[in-house]
């Protein structure tokens, strides 16, 4: 791809951060120009639990062997579903915890909705959905 091909804004912007990277010593002669992606990057980032992921841990998995993020389950309509917390008893996962702040996102709906498919295609498992609201937590241990 060409600079000339680009819209007129996106040519300034080039322009600039190759005339930048030329005073910092760096070589532009077969400096490649790309357009934006607009796609999802994909995969997680994040390496352990957040707050309220560590405060449910602290305060219902004390003396467990419980692991962050450690199963992730296959589904039959081809989704993944990745558990908060498994308890894991001998060697195997026996309980699987998914914990969520008191925020009504649409990602909390999509996560309880990805939740109740895998708990009816893994019923072998104990399977507990808790909500944290100003500082108390709701469990919901049904099967």
């Amino acid at each position: 791809m060409r600079i000339e091909d680009l819209p007129p804004r996106l040519q300034a912007q080039v322009r600039a951060q190759l005339a930048g990277s030329q005073k910092s010593g760096v070589r532009s002669q077969n400096a490649e120009v790309r357009k934006p992606s607009l796609a999802p990057t994909g995969g997680r980032k994040r390496k352990g639990p957040n707050k309220t992921e560590v405060d449910y841990q602290r305060r219902h998995l004390r003396g467990l062997d419980a692991r962050f993020e450690a199963v992730t389950f296959r589904m039959a309509n081809g989704h993944r579903y990745t558990p908060d917390w498994v308890v894991f008893t001998d060697g195997r996962p026996s309980q699987c915890h998914e914990c969520k702040g008191g925020y009504a996102l649409g990602s909390q709906q999509r996560a309880r909705l990805a939740f109740d498919q895998v708990r009816v295609e893994f019923p072998g498992l104990v399977w507990v959905w808790a909500v944290r609201v100003g500082g108390r937590w709701t469990v919901d241990r049904g099967q």
